[in-house]
């Protein structure tokens, strides 16, 4: 929760002051957003896939697969315990930039939709890659790739016109890309079909990734592997 409440306050305050200042209104709503999804993507996808890669070493997976609960209610309870920790840098980025920057935004009820499908969808990115990789040098390594990829290969800090055509199009398969454009749209009072199909995609991911994990993956693993 420490590094979730100080990276995106530090992202606000220093990105916000790169060259001779991004000072402007849009640059400032792309690091507000950008900063709120670094935090989910760094806590929801690496945080999760080492929690998982870590149970699995020590066996816990097989403990608890050995109660009478199911992995749907496992996986669901890992994915809630690290939206409550990612919730604050969810938040920070917003109230810092208005203090800073007195920038002035909406904060609407859409954000206790949006919050929660970004970091329920990134957490079950993080979860998929916890069950699939074989062990936790090699979720550290993946994790670490994605989670730069996530926000440098997607407009996410950068705006989708100052990214080259290929990474721009391959940026709309992340979850992070509607991600970050929900939480602008929200600030910025834009309520409208963007939006919403912005919230579909994002359920879409987030059903994707939760099927993957109850379909693709046995609930009681060999050796706690």
């Amino acid at each position: 929760m420490i590094l979730g409440l100080l990276m995106p306050t530090a992202m606000v305050f220093g990105l916000a002051r790169i060259g001779s200042g991004l000072s402007d209104r849009q640059s400032l709503l792309f690091i507000i957003s950008g900063s709120a999804v670094f935090a989910a993507a760094s806590e929801g996808v690496m945080a999760v896939a080492q929690i998982v890669g870590l149970m699995r070493e020590n066996g816990m997976i097989v403990y608890y697969a050995a109660l009478p609960i199911s992995k749907a209610s496992f996986t669901m309870a890992m994915s809630l315990s690290r939206f409550l920790t990612i919730l604050p840098g969810l938040l920070t980025p917003v109230i810092v930039g208005r203090l800073l920057y007195d920038i002035d935004v909406e904060v609407s009820l859409w954000l206790l939709l949006i919050l929660p499908l970004t970091s329920l969808s990134l957490a079950g990115l993080g979860v998929s890659l916890g069950f699939l990789l074989p062990n936790m040098d090699l979720i550290n390594l993946i994790t670490n790739l994605i989670v730069f990829v996530l926000l440098l290969g997607a407009p996410v800090l950068i705006p989708p016109e100052a990214l080259p055509e290929a990474i721009r199009v391959i940026g709309f398969a992340f979850p992070p890309t509607y991600a970050a454009e929900a939480i602008r749209l929200v600030l910025d009072g834009e309520i409208g079909r963007v939006l919403y199909r912005d919230i579909g995609i994002l359920t879409a991911f987030m059903v994707f990734f939760y099927s993957l994990v109850l379909r693709s993956f046995g609930w009681r693993l060999k050796g706690g592997a």
